[in-house]
């Protein structure tokens, strides 16, 4: 007797035929590229398998779930990049210093594969992180911030990018699994996306220089 054929499933890493469009994307610090390079392709096929493969072995409620947490990890991040920029404002105020003029040697126009919605987002939190990035380093230039805390803050806030896309990765494959032994979806347990190693505010939100 013939076995009936499994149903063919589609995983991120295959060489399949996914639509996208390309997306330019300026960036000018060096860190805002290492964030792209290394986290935008992993965290973009990350976030397909959630939105697709996911729903080919869990139900729509349980993938709505797993992207709930997607997004919730999302606005968390963006919501903390703000406000640290905010605080960065108050600090150049304080210093009489604006946020102009600062130009960057080696600018790069890299071109990313948008394969879903959320990757849109990711590229957008890269951006938002550039800016920061340009924030913290007029305020470096200018001599408010010392150079051990300059460096820190930037890796910092660099990992704790890199860990959304090592999350994202982390969370499609304990999803998918937990869907194919017809198993609960995992809950929030985000990886730690704190930034140690440096002084909390009174909000409890990391800060990676002294406020002066």
């Amino acid at each position: 007797m013939a076995t009936r054929p499994l149903p063919y499933t589609p995983t991120a890493s295959q060489d399949i035929s996914r639509p996208y469009f390309t997306q330019k994307v300026k960036l000018n610090s060096l860190h805002a590229h290492q964030v792209f390079e290394r986290g935008f392709d992993l965290c973009a096929n990350a976030i397909f398998s959630l939105s697709i493969v996911l729903r080919v072995f869990a139900t729509d409620a349980q993938a709505r779930e797993v992207e709930t947490i997607v997004d919730n990890r999302l606005n968390k991040v963006f919501e903390d990049i703000r406000t640290e920029a905010i605080r960065l404002e108050k600090l150049a105020e304080s210093n009489g210093i604006e946020f102009s003029g600062i130009t960057y040697s080696k600018p790069k126009e890299l071109e990313a594969q948008i394969t879903s919605p959320r990757a849109v987002r990711y590229i957008g939190l890269i951006r938002e992180f550039d800016s920061l990035v340009a924030k913290f380093d007029v305020l470096w230039l200018s001599g408010s911030i010392p150079d051990s805390a300059y460096s820190v803050s930037l890796y910092e806030w660099k990992r704790r990018l890199l860990r959304v896309s090592g999350g994202m990765r982390s969370l499609a494959g304990r999803a998918i699994t937990a869907a194919k032994r017809k198993e609960p979806m995992p809950t929030e347990n985000p990886p730690n996306t704190a930034v140690p190693d440096t002084q909390p505010t009174d909000s409890g939100l990391p800060v990676s220089i002294p406020v002066v």
